[in-house]
């Protein structure tokens, strides 16, 4: 769901609360990699050197809040994935309801993590697509396998441009190399349980 999407920043509000530089360091090292960004570019993108950023991901060095901003931006996430909710012996393991990451993106379409963390080759996500929402008139093409289930709604899913019409507890799984492209045509909200795969 990630790849070919624009995320719509709306999150600016700082917890009151610090993230444990350690585990900052290896979420923002993680959506680092999962960006296929270097950190030569993470630095043009946030005005940070690279010493600086290579520190920050090695739990080294503390970033202000504009850092925070600036590397949310460059990373294309919710300023609030920066500041884990979750007790030390849940990270890396538990991901409670209340406390998962949000990307919003345009076309009415939205994207809950269910995965702890950015790292590993298998991601979990729960799909929200408001009524006629879809992933663009542009097909996608990435690395890895995905596949999922409706759960409710309906969801046209275009692979290879055939048209599959899927109902709620409806499945389905393709290699992401494949064009594709999905689309929701009905007039209520459809829910999708997505999972993907990541080439690190």
């Amino acid at each position: 769901m990630l790849a070919g999407m624009t995320y719509a920043h709306t999150d600016q509000l700082a917890p009151t609360t610090q993230p444990d530089p350690a585990w900052l360091g290896e979420q923002i090292r993680q959506l680092r990699k999962l960006r296929k960004l270097s950190l030569q570019q993470l630095s043009t993108a946030t005005g940070r050197s690279i010493g600086f950023l290579s520190q920050l991901e090695r739990g080294k060095s503390q970033p202000s809040v504009s850092d925070l901003n600036k590397l949310a931006s460059a990373l294309a996430v919710p300023y609030s994935v920066f500041f884990s909710q979750a007790p030390q012996h849940e990270r890396g393991l538990v991901v409670r309801q209340a406390h998962r990451p949000v990307l919003h993106y345009a076309e009415g379409v939205s994207d809950a993590l269910l995965s702890p963390g950015f790292g590993g080759e298998l991601q979990l996500m729960l799909s929200r697509f408001a009524p006629g929402a879809s992933s663009g008139a542009q097909t996608l093409t990435h690395g890895g396998d995905q596949g999922g289930m409706v759960l409710c709604g309906e969801l046209e899913l275009w692979v290879d441009e055939h048209c599959h019409h899927l109902q709620a507890g409806d499945s389905f799984s393709f290699n992401s190399s494949r064009p594709h492209r999905y689309r929701n045509p009905g007039t209520v909200e459809t829910q999708v349980m997505w999972a993907y795969t990541v080439s690190n």
